[in-house]
């Protein structure tokens, strides 16, 4: 009996070292506002805009993020002026055309 109580066990000890190791744990999030500032204006045209990231409202942040990535770094944007609201529309129509 002692046995196989030493062996259940070990078992139990390798199941635990084996599954500490993978990718099951959850990635840390992070808890704040990426965008502190945000351009309003003047309005930036979409050539010099070489990506853009939404990050929709969640736990994070209570209003809805927009970074855009230019040639000089990234800036974040206001989501309530109607030109990021357009620009936005404009990117996610040329994504699902591109699909």
């Amino acid at each position: 009996m002692m046995k196989f109580t030493a062996s259940a066990f070990m078992l139990l000890i390798c199941t635990a070292a084996l599954l500490s190791t993978t990718e099951g744990r959850p990635k840390p999030m992070n808890l704040r506002c990426e965008c502190i500032k945000t351009h309003s204006e003047p309005a930036i045209s979409t050539e010099k805009i070489q990506s853009l990231r939404v990050i929709p409202v969640g736990p994070q942040c209570k209003t809805e993020e927009i970074i855009a990535t230019m040639k000089k770094g990234k800036i974040c944007l206001n989501p309530a002026k109607d030109w990021v609201i357009s620009l936005k529309e404009k990117i996610n129509k040329s994504v699902k055309n591109q699909q």
